[in-house]
């Protein structure tokens, strides 16, 4: 439930939200709570209470604590779970991972904001200058974003390094974008370089897999991947083929806006590559 509430945070009205923030800020005292007491401890009413269970996808108030207790009173063991079980074979194995994936982009792409992918795609075509940053899992990301923008000829950074972002960030200027890609959202290098490149005047960008973390919250716009907690309670494994989706997709976006000229990159891309590389035989 908890999981559901954060991925489909976005969706939810500003009634269903005050709903949510109160769930999320102590789910123990909320399972507990009738639907007249959290309507009252969110500053709503029991119907909006009802609304906001089946917009979770609950059946309705009475699923949603029952989910939310079941979820609550294994959260202790499940943090240690893996979607394998022991002595699986290979072949099980790739199926359930290979399954994650899938289901995490399918659900991904329902949950994407395409009027906010419509003006981050506009900012990505003016900006100046585009730095992605990203630590951890999330630097691999923002390594592999550059590589791909810069293959439209958009002058493009990565920054991976905690001090390096900080410095990086406080430079960037008005006409900038600053893309900023984290499975939590609340990795503090990154929303601390979110925060800064803010300040010095550049747009903000969040690639995260949660809605309500700070920094989609805090962030000019934002693209949400769904969250697959549930099978991966480890960070999740399928979060980061959604980013990269999400990423590749800004990408052909903007290469579709200028496709002579995309032409023209691949063209001297492909130059270089064949000096790098063996000719077959």
């Amino acid at each position: 439930m908890l999981s559901e509430i954060h991925n489909r945070y976005d969706r939810l009205t500003d009634t269903e939200r005050k709903i949510a923030d109160t769930v999320l800020a102590a789910p123990q005292d909320a399972v507990k709570m009738t639907v007249k007491e959290l309507a009252q401890h969110s500053g709503t009413v029991p119907s909006a209470v009802v609304r906001f269970c089946k917009s979770i996808g609950a059946k309705g108030f009475s699923n949603f604590k029952i989910c939310l207790s079941a979820e609550l009173g294994s959260k202790a063991s499940a943090t240690s779970m893996l979607p394998v079980s022991g002595g699986d074979a290979p072949q099980q194995v790739f199926k359930k991972v290979f399954a994650s994936g899938i289901n995490t982009l399918q659900d991904t792409l329902s949950m994407i904001d395409f009027s906010q992918a419509e003006t981050i795609i506009r900012l990505l075509l003016q900006a100046t200058r585009v730095v992605f940053f990203g630590v951890g899992t999330s630097s691999v990301i923002a390594t592999d974003a550059q590589y791909r923008f810069a293959q439209l000829g958009i002058a493009t950074s990565a920054c991976t390094d905690i001090l390096f972002m900080n410095v990086t960030a406080a430079n960037l200027k008005v006409g900038d974008v600053a893309v900023c890609i984290s499975h939590s959202g609340s990795t503090k290098a990154t929303v601390d370089a979110m925060r800064r490149a803010k300040k010095a005047g550049a747009d903000t960008i969040a690639i995260s897999s949660f809605a309500h973390s700070r920094l989609a919250m805090e962030s000019d716009y934002h693209l949400i991947a769904f969250s697959d907690d549930k099978n991966y309670p480890v960070e999740a494994v399928s979060a980061r083929i959604a980013h990269i989706c999400i990423l590749d997709a800004l990408m052909m976006s903007l290469a579709a806006k200028n496709y002579e000229t995309l032409q023209k990159h691949i063209g001297e891309r492909n130059e270089v590559l064949k000096e790098m590389r063996y000719k077959s035989k």
